[in-house]
């Protein structure tokens, strides 16, 4: 009798993953490190083009315990093959408990944030975010990301500011002088709210605003995605050398 046929059919909305950003990956059985090409609640794909990862089908069990690891943080829990080509392999994860899906939410709800950012119209914006020289957009939320372009390298940005509000307050990821900050505006003042900034960047904020910029980089308008991805690569050093991180894979 043949091999029941293996396909994927994920209800949940997936989110692409950029492999070169090293932004997630898998970990088989322990010890088999693969990048995650998307993710969604209700599963994953991982890349196996790679040569050493020919036969990689045979060494896997169909079921299989994952380490999943994005950013920095992880989650273990069980996931089956649904899908397989010479390119990548496609994960549906068991449910057993609750624990992968609270992990994924900290992330998807964030890429859903981000995948809604429009640009704003110049006519909108005050000196001197009215130039060719700066980015920004706005989502839900509202949600904010404003970028300089680079004058000295090309498709860089040397200051950039992503904010979001989470609960009752505005929490900030800003990218100045080539450092990154963070800061949350708890106090209300005649002025606005008043930001407590952090010297040493909040790794959750950090996080989080990668995530915004993962989701926007789902449908980004072709001239933006070099940008973004620099700025991105910014967040993914930091938090990845961060002491606490549970992946050193750079």
């Amino acid at each position: 009798m043949a091999a029941p046929k293996l396909s994927e059919r994920r209800v949940s909305q997936r989110y692409m993953l950029n492999q070169e950003s090293a932004c997630g990956h898998a970990v088989f059985e322990k010890s088999i490190v693969l990048p995650m090409m998307d993710i969604s609640y209700g599963g994953f794909s991982v890349a196996i083009d790679k040569p050493e990862n020919a036969n990689i089908c045979d060494t896997l069990p169909r079921t299989s315990e994952v380490d999943l690891i994005m950013l920095g943080v992880g989650t273990t829990g069980r996931a089956i093959r649904v899908f397989e080509s010479k390119q990548r392999l496609g994960y549906a994860f068991c449910h057993d408990t609750a624990s992968v899906l609270i992990f994924l939410r900290r992330f998807i709800e964030f890429m859903r944030m981000g995948e809604h950012l429009s640009i704003l119209d110049k006519s909108l914006l005050k000196p001197p975010y009215d130039s060719s020289d700066w980015l920004c957009f706005r989502g839900d939320g509202p949600t904010d990301v404003v970028m300089h372009k680079s004058r000295v390298e090309a498709n860089a940005v040397d200051e950039a500011i992503i904010t979001y509000r989470e609960k009752d307050s505005y929490r900030s990821a800003e990218l100045r002088g080539g450092r990154l900050y963070t800061a949350i505006s708890t106090e209300s003042t005649p002025g606005g709210n008043r930001a407590n900034q952090d010297p040493q960047a909040n790794e959750d904020i950090l996080r989080k605003s990668a995530c915004i910029l993962m989701g926007y980089l789902q449908a980004c308008e072709p001239g933006h995605q070099a940008y973004i991805n620099h700025l991105l690569e910014h967040m993914r050093k930091q938090l990845l050398s961060s002491p606490q991180s549970k992946s050193r894979l750079t």
